[in-house]
C-alpha cells in the first residue's frame, strides 16, 4: 500500500491527506512544497499568475528530460488525452509520435513526455477489458497495475492507458 501524506494549507491547517505519487504530481507543478526533508507532509499554495489564465486549452507539461527517437512516450492527441507511443523523430519544436493505436500524428514537443514522467505526472484512465475507458490509479508500473474507481483491479496494456494533466488547484 502506498504511503499517506499530511496536506496543510498555507496556514499550517492540517486539510487531509493524499498518496504519494498525488503529492510528488503537486510538488513537481508547483502547487505544493514539502514541509520537511523527511517528506511526510505538503503545503498547499496558490500559484496566482496561473489564476487568470485557467481554461479548457491544453496544458503544456515541462519535461526533466528530453524524448528521443525510439523511445516509449505519451503524447497529447487531440487536445485532451496523453496516450502511448513511441517517438519516431523529434525535430526543433516538434516530435512525430506513431500511437500505439496504429495513428501517428506530429505533436508539439510541450506536449510530450516520456514514458516514465507520464507515469509519475498524469492521472489515468484505462480502457477496461478493451471495452470503455474508466478512472483508475497505476498501483504498479512493473506490471501495469490499474485499480478503478469502482474498486475492479487488471493488469492493464500500456496501449489502453490514456492520462490527462491533474487538475488546476
Amino acid at each position: 500500500m502506498e504511503r499517506k501524506i499530511i496536506l496543510y494549507n498555507s496556514n499550517d491547517i492540517k486539510i487531509g491527506e493524499t498518496f504519494l505519487r498525488r503529492a510528488q504530481q503537486l510538488v513537481r507543478r508547483q502547487r505544493a512544497a514539502w514541509t520537511d526533508d523527511s517528506q511526510t507532509a505538503i503545503r498547499f499554495y496558490l500559484n496566482m499568475e496561473h489564476m487568470d489564465s485557467m481554461s479548457d486549452d491544453p496544458i503544456p507539461v515541462s519535461t526533466a528530460e528530453e524524448v528521443q527517437a525510439n523511445q516509449l512516450c505519451f503524447a497529447l492527441w487531440n487536445g485532451k488525452h496523453y496516450y502511448p507511443g513511441v517517438v519516431r523523430s523529434v525535430s526543433l519544436n516538434h516530435v512525430h509520435v506513431d500511437f500505439l493505436d496504429n495513428f501517428t500524428s506530429l505533436v508539439e514537443k510541450q506536449y510530450v513526455v516520456s514514458l516514465q514522467e507520464g507515469l509519475d505526472l498524469l492521472e489515468f484512465e484505462g480502457c477496461w477489458n478493451g471495452w470503455a475507458f474508466f478512472r483508475g490509479v497505476l498501483t504498479s508500473h512493473q506490471p501495469l497495475v490499474m485499480n478503478y474507481d469502482d474498486g475492479e483491479i487488471e493488469q492493464i496494456p500500456l496501449k489502453y492507458l490514456r492520462g490527462t494533466m491533474p487538475e488546476r488547484v
